[in-house]
Formats: structure tokens, sequence, C-alpha cells
């Protein structure tokens, strides 16, 4: 029940990521078109490696450490936040060199080069904000973390779309809306940092220890990164930056849906399983995990099939035309792959940060980093972007693998069989419901499908129990009835 209520508490942050995400593919597509949607496409993946791999340590330790600290005292919780201080502005001198070589790289490539000071400039804030907002989530302070969380998501879009509209910037416009956005928020997050740093100190030991946990996590995340974004820069070098253009749209559609699903789940419920596992060990944390594992696949399951169904009028509402038919082609697929990066980097991965084993974790995710690439370099010549989307797939398969079997070593971590193929049964009902609505166009047609197959989903899931769905409507129905004889 604890996790339902954290699910309804983080549900407008979900909203929110969606609105952006949705609305960036939507304007920018439109705005920008195929060769400077690829580069913008491009560059956002390139910040997001170097953010990961150079920022990240502190970020992942301000999320491990803030409850551990909490139950020894202020004392310790001031010199958890002064930590984190020390860990973040070390880190900002490898993001500086990062920028550096990234400069040099692009120097001669004059269509990057103005949105590499935004870049610079966005990087240093967006890791504090994230540090305090891992903070929140770690201290399940939800109405904090969905404000902050929010209002930059949604004010980074807007701002980047009056921008893309009213100037010649091109690619460059969606990183200066993000960038005044993340400086508006920076701002109280600073002071709040601050203030919960008073009185503390960092110590060479702590802050060692910091690193050592996260900078592994680091590099797993980065990995995880690279398997998603590294078929754009080699699809830019085989086809073209309008190919990646079409490509990161249909990514930017389907890959985000189930990912801002799956991290719904994991905002709301991988607190939980790690306050379960720090209060009474890794059993109690196994069977927290289960109820996590339930609620990815009840919201996930639904969401890639759905997503398949209406490929076509979502691409024609969302996509603009100059990449909308290649996008369309690979909608599907990216769905699946999405879900399956959901549960490697939002279920698995987490026994690994639970017990504090981040460094193997790293050497593992090595392993489908590296066929990701090969993969890659095979089908992208022979089969364009679909043969990219068949490597990030096979990719991701490996990893939850590797993932899920080595990790069964510290903690089980149930994977619902039965449960699963109920979900999957619910999830097929949907396409009779929007096989024979007729096709009239892309909003009107996108809607009353997704509305059919969402009350079908819901009506199979409560037939057949998938999800638990019928036992916790009786549970909430009984406890109403009790609440009125009371």
């Amino acid at each position: 029940m604890k996790l339902t209520r954290h699910l309804a508490g983080y549900l407008p942050a979900n909203i929110a990521s969606a609105l952006a995400s949705f609305g960036a593919v939507y304007v920018f597509t439109r705005l920008l078109g195929a060769e400077e949607y690829g580069r913008y496409a491009l560059m956002l993946s390139v910040m997001a490696l170097i953010h990961t791999l150079t920022l990240s340590p502190g970020e992942a330790a301000a999320y491990r450490y803030t409850g551990q600290a909490r139950t020894r005292g202020q004392q310790a919780l001031s010199d958890h936040f002064a930590t984190v201080q020390a860990v973040l502005l070390r880190s900002l001198v490898l993001a500086a060199v990062a920028m550096i070589i990234l400069a040099l790289a692009v120097s001669q490539l004059p269509s990057y080069l103005g949105i590499l000071p935004w870049v610079a400039v966005l990087l240093p804030l967006n890791t504090l904000i994230q540090a305090t907002l891992e903070a929140h989530r770690a201290s399940q302070q939800v109405p904090r973390y969905v404000l902050v969380f929010s209002f930059r998501l949604l004010a980074g879009f807007g701002l980047g779309a009056v921008i893309a509209w009213l100037t010649g910037l091109g690619a460059a416009a969606p990183f200066a809306g993000l960038t005044l956005a993340a400086l508006i928020v920076a701002i109280p997050q600073l002071s709040w940092l601050m203030r919960a740093a008073r009185g503390g100190t960092a110590s060479p030991e702590r802050i060692r220890a910091y690193y050592a946990y996260g900078l592994p996590i680091a590099a797993a995340l980065s990995l995880d990164i690279l398997l998603s974004v590294a078929d754009r820069f080699l699809i830019s070098l085989f086809l073209g930056e309008a190919a990646v253009g079409a490509y990161a749209a249909g990514y930017g559609v389907a890959d985000k849906t189930i990912l801002l699903l799956c991290a719904w789940a994991a905002m709301a419920g991988a607190p939980l399983v790690l306050a379960a596992f720090e209060e009474d060990g890794p059993e109690a944390a196994s069977a927290q995990a289960r109820s996590l594992v339930s609620t990815i696949l009840f919201i996930g399951v639904p969401a890639v099939t759905g997503l398949a169904l209406v490929a076509e009028p979502l691409a024609e509402a969302l996509i603009g035309e100059d990449v909308r038919e290649g996008a369309t082609r690979i909608i599907p697929w990216i769905a699946f792959a999405g879900l399956m990066n959901g549960l490697l980097m939002h279920y698995y991965s987490e026994v690994f940060q639970l017990a504090q084993k981040t460094g193997e974790q790293a050497i593992l995710m090595l392993i489908p980093a590296g066929v990701n690439i090969a993969a890659n370099l095979l089908l992208i010549p022979s089969l364009g972007i679909i043969g990219a989307v068949i490597a990030t797939i096979v990719s991701y398969a490996l990893g939850i693998l590797i993932i899920a079997l080595r990790g069964r070593r510290y903690i089980a971590f149930p994977f619902p069989v039965w449960p699963a193929l109920k979900i999957g049964l619910a999830a097929l009902a949907m396409w009779p419901a929007t096989a024979f609505i007729p096709e009239f166009g892309s909003w009107a047609e996108l809607i009353c499908k997704a509305a059919a197959g969402a009350v079908v989903y819901a009506a199979a899931a409560l037939l057949l129990d998938a999800g638990g769905a019928r036992s916790f409507v009786q549970d909430r129905l009984s406890k109403s009835d009790s609440a009125h004889e009371t």
C-alpha cells in the first residue's frame, strides 16, 4: 500500500516528464527540421554521457547514503551533505576536462560550436539539481522532489520552444531553454544544500568511500547510456544526420514512454526497497522488490503493446513530417527495448547498489556495451536504422541475463513468471479492441484506440487478477466499507 501511495505522489512528476519529452519531439521535429534535430539529439547524447561519467558519483552517493545518515543524527547528516558537496566540486574538474576535449573534437564542425557554451553552463547546474533531488527521493520527501523535478523539465522545454521559434539558434535553442530553467531551479537548491551541510565536515575517508561507491555506478550508467546512444553516432557516420533525426524521433516517443513509466515505478519503489534492506536485510529487500517488478510489468507491458498498436497515428500526431516515416517503423521495437532497459537499470541493477558491488556491475556492463557497438557496426550498413534496433534489443537482452544471474549471488530479486504471463494475456486483449477502430485521423484515431485499449486492459487485468489488480480493488473496497461503518 505504501508503494501505491508513493506512485500517486510521484505521478505529477511523471506527467511533467511525459509532457516535456513528447512536447520536445512534437515541437523540435517541426521547428528544427531533420538535420538540426539530428544534431540536437547527438549533442544531447554527448551531454548525457559527460554528465553521467564525470558528475554522477556525487548524485549516486546522495541517494545511497542520505537515509543511512539520517538514522545517525544531525551531525552525521551534516557531514554527509558536506561530503556530497566536496564530491560534486571535485567532479566538476573532470567535467571541465571532458568539455575541453569535446570542444577540440568539434572545433571543425561549426554547426555544433554554438551549442557548447550552453552545455558547459548546463552541466554543473544539472548535477547540483540532481544531487539534491536524489537526497529528497532517498528521504521520501515526495512533494519537494516532484516540485523541483517538474518545474525544471517543463520550464526547460517551454523556454527552449520559445527560443527555437523566435531565434535562429537551431539545435542550440533547446539547450538554451534547459540552461535558463536550470539556473532558476539551481539557486534555491544550492541554498538548501549549503544549509544541509552547515556544520559538517568532509573527511578524506568519507570522500574516498563515496567515490568508491559512486564511480562504478557512473561507469555502469555510462555504459547503459552508450547502449542507448552509440547507434546514433554510427547512424550519423553511415547514413547522415537526417537519419539520426528520424531514429531519435522514434526513439524519443517509444523509449521515453516506457522509461518514464519504469522510472515512475522506480521513483516510488526503489526507496522502499532500500529502506527494507537497511532496516531488515536482504530477504525483506527481496520481498519489497517483488512489488517493484510487478508494478513495472503491470504498467510497462500494456504500454509496449499499446505503442505497437498505435504506432502510425502516434507518429502522425507527434512527429514532424521530415522524419515521420523512419520513426514509425521503429516505434514498436524500441518500445520493447525500452522495457528491457527499464528492467535492467531500474530493477536488476538495484541489487549491486544495495550490496555496494557497483564495481562489479560496471565490469559486467562492458559485455552488452561491446556487443552493441559490434552489432551496430555489422548491421547498420546493411539494414539501416532497423539494424540499430536489432542491435539494441540483443544488447539489452544480454545485459538483463548477465546482471540478473550475477546479482542473485547477493540478493535474490525475483521475476514473477506467472503474474507476468497474466499481465501479458491482459495486454494482448488490447489488440482486438484497437484493430476494429477505423483509421480516420491522427489525434482522433490515437485517442480512440488508446482509450479502447486502456479499458480492455483494465477489464482483463481485473478478470485475470493480473498484477494483483482484482485483489487491490477488493482490498480498497473493503477498507472503504470499514471506514463507512465506523
